[in-house]
C-alpha cells in the first residue's frame, strides 16, 4: 500500500477509498475491491484506486485481472515512486500468478530502471531467472545486487544458494545457506538444502562449517570446513530428538504455507494438493496452483508404503510453478524420506517416513 502523499478526492469518493483501505487492511479483499469499484466510477483517472484494487485482486488469486488493474494505474500516469511499486507488483503477478517469467522480468527491469535501488525487485528478478527461465548466472548476480541493497534478507541468501546448487558450485551454496541460517536459524528449507549440498561435497550434513563471512564481491575462497569438529548443531541436535520420540507406521508430509505447519498422515491411495478447498490437502498460499500436485500411494511387495508426486492435476494438467524436489525441478518423482518439495515462495512440504532409511 503507497502512501501517496495525497488524496485528491472529496465527499463520498473519498470515503469510500478510506473504507477500502481499511477492508484490505483487514484481509476483507472482496469488500475491498467493491469500494474501489465505486470510486472509479466516478474517478476513473484515479491511479491510486486502480492500485489498491490491483493488490487486492491479487491476494484473492485474480491475478489476470489484478493486472488489468495494474495497467489502468500506470496509464492514469503515477509519480515515479509508485509507477515503481505498481510495475514490481504486476511483474509478482505474472510471475507467481500466471507463471510467465519473461513478462515478469520485463516489469521488473522496468521497476529497476526507475528504481535501481528497490532491493525487492532484484530479488524476485532473481527468483524469475532462477526458477523460471534457468539462468543461474544471471540469477546469481541479481540476487548479488539484491544483497548489496540489503543484506539481512534470509530468503536472498537461501536463493541464493539454491542458484549456486545448480551450477555445482556446492562450497559456495553451503557459505550462502550458513547466511541465511545465521539471519533466520529454524528456516528449515535452508537446513534442508544445506544438507543436500554437504552431501555432495563429501561432508557430514550435520556439521556446522566453520565460515569466514565474506562479501560475495570477494568471493568465497577463504571459506574452511572443520571435519572434526564435534557433534551436530544444536539446532539440528534438538530437532533429531523430537523425531525420535514417536515413530509413525506411516509416511507424514509436513506442509508449510501460510497457515503455518501441519502435519498430515498418508493412508490413502491418493492425494490431490492445491490451492483450491477442493483438494485432498489444501495449500494456504496464493502462490500455489489451485491444482498444484498428486501425491499417489504405491504398495511395495515387501508391505511397506511409499508415495510419488507428480506435477499437475489428476488429468496431467501441469501446475503454474511446477515442482521443486530437493532443489530440483520435477515432473514426477518417487518420494524418500527427507525429501523436501517446494510448490512456490514459502509454501512447502517435506516427507518423512519413519525408520526407512533415505534411499528407501
Amino acid at each position: 500500500m503507497l502512501d501517496t502523499g495525497r488524496l485528491p478526492l472529496t465527499g463520498d469518493a473519498l470515503a469510500c477509498f478510506r473504507q477500502g483501505l481499511g477492508y484490505a487492511a483487514a484481509e476483507e479483499h472482496e469488500k475491498a475491491v467493491a469500494s474501489y469499484n465505486q470510486v472509479l466510477r466516478t474517478r476513473s483517472d484515479f491511479w491510486e484506486a486502480w492500485y489498491e484494487r490491483g493488490l487486492s485482486l491479487e491476494s484473492l488469486g485474480f491475478y489476470t485481472e489484478a493486472i488489468a488493474s495494474y495497467d489502468h494505474a500506470l496509464q492514469s500516469r503515477p509519480n515515479r515512486e509508485a509507477e515503481s511499486e505498481i510495475w514490481h507488483d504486476r511483474g509478482n503477478a505474472m510471475q507467481y500468478g500466471l507463471g510467465d517469467y519473461e513478462a515478469a522480468l520485463t516489469c521488473y527491469n522496468h521497476t529497476l530502471q526507475i528504481n535501481s535501488a528497490y532491493s525487492l525487485a532484484w530479488f524476485n528478478r532473481g527468483n524469475a531467472l532462477l526458477y523460471g527461465l534457468n539462468q543461474h548466472d544471471n540469477a546469481i548476480a541479481s540476487y548479488n545486487r539484491a544483497l548489496e541493497l540489503d543484506a539481512n534478507n534470509y530468503l536472498t541468501w537461501r536463493n541464493r544458494g539454491n542458484a549456486l546448487v545448480e551450477l555445482k558450485r556446492y562450497t559456495e551454496a553451503i557459505a550462502s545457506y550458513d547466511r541465511a541460517l545465521s539471519l533466520q536459524s529454524d528456516d528449515q528449507v535452508s537446513w534442508q538444502a544445506r544438507i543436500l549440498a554437504s552431501q555432495q561435497c563429501g561432508l557430514s550434513a550435520l556439521k556446522q562449517p566453520t565460515t569466514k563471512p565474506v562479501w560475495y564481491g570477494d568471493g568465497y575462497s577463504d571459506t574452511t570446513f572443520v571435519e572434526n569438529e564435534t557433534g551436530p548443531h544444536p539446532e539440528m541436535e534438538g530437532r533429531e530428538a523430537e523425531e525420535t520420540e514417536v515413530l509413525h507406521p506411516f509416511p507424514r508430509l509436513v506442509v508449510e504455507d501460510d497457515m503455518g505447519q501441519r502435519e498430515i498422515l498418508l493412508e490413502n491411495a491418493q492425494y490431490t494438493i492445491g490451492r483450491d478447498p477442493k483438494n485432498d490437502i489444501c495449500l494456504k498460499s496464493q502462490f500455489a496452483s489451485r491444482y498444484h500436485a498428486v501425491l499417489r500411494r504405491v504398495d511395495r511387495e515387501d508391505g511397506r508404503l511409499s508415495y510419488t508426486i507428480d506435477d499437475g492435476n489428476v488429468e496431467g494438467k501441469p501446475s503454474t510453478n511446477g515442482l521443486l524436489i530437493n532443489g530440483q525441478r520435477q515432473l514426477s518423482c518417487q518420494l524418500r524420506t527427507g525429501d523436501l518439495v517446494v510448490f512456490g515462495p514459502q509454501v512447502r512440504a517435506t516427507y518423512h517416513h519413519d525408520g526407512l532409511h533415505p534411499s528407501d
